[in-house]
């Protein structure tokens, strides 16, 4: 298992090949690319992720993710914390937020934020806890668990990674009812100041 400084001296030699990764347009090469990434951050930790972007010529965004696991969300900061300042990478620990003006896609089902609402739940034991109903225009109670998915990853960009993992602690989804502030919803971009 790496070190965090292990992992940061590899990085610190190997940086300039990952900087133009988004403007490789060898498919085959990009995944190569992608896997030595991915083989070196999960010799740190296999639970952790990386996403890599920006515009070509500025600096780069690096971002180590546990994909919302809490459970290792003490390893991103370790490693964050331990990375040097490089020049033309910004290292960011968690997925940031997005804000609200984002399509998310998963398995052909498409949401975007500025369409949703959702209900407030209570738990009575910890009423401490956030829990949410997410109402959608379109449901499918077939799809139920993709419809599930698709609203957990856009509470993951709208509200980042680390405060849609540890704010939210319960989540429903549902039809999108005609008349949804006669029901008792907000809408869902609403959520972060609720």
């Amino acid at each position: 298992m790496l070190s965090p400084e292990d992992f940061w001296n590899w990085f610190s030699k190997n940086k300039n090949q990952f900087f133009f990764l988004n403007q490789i347009d060898n498919p085959l090469e990009r995944e190569r690319l992608l896997d030595i990434f991915l083989i070196q951050l999960h010799s740190y930790c296999n639970h952790l992720y990386f996403k890599i972007g920006g515009h070509p010529d500025e600096t780069q965004d690096l971002i180590i993710t546990a994909e919302g696991d809490s459970r290792y969300f003490n390893k991103v900061e370790e490693l964050v914390k331990h990375a040097p300042k490089f020049k033309d990478w910004n290292i960011l620990v968690f997925k940031p937020p997005k804000g609200t003006d984002f399509n998310t896609t998963y398995k052909g089902i498409t949401l975007n934020p500025n369409k949703l609402w959702f209900l407030p739940l209570e738990n009575k034991k910890q009423p401490s806890q956030i829990g949410i109903k997410v109402c959608i225009e379109g449901y499918k109670a077939s799809l139920q668990e993709d419809f599930l998915t698709a609203s957990y990853l856009v509470l993951d960009e709208m509200l980042g990674e680390k405060s849609s993992a540890l704010d939210i602690h319960h989540v429903e989804v549902g039809p999108l009812p005609n008349n949804p502030e006669d029901n008792g919803l907000i809408e869902f971009i609403e959520l972060a100041d609720y």
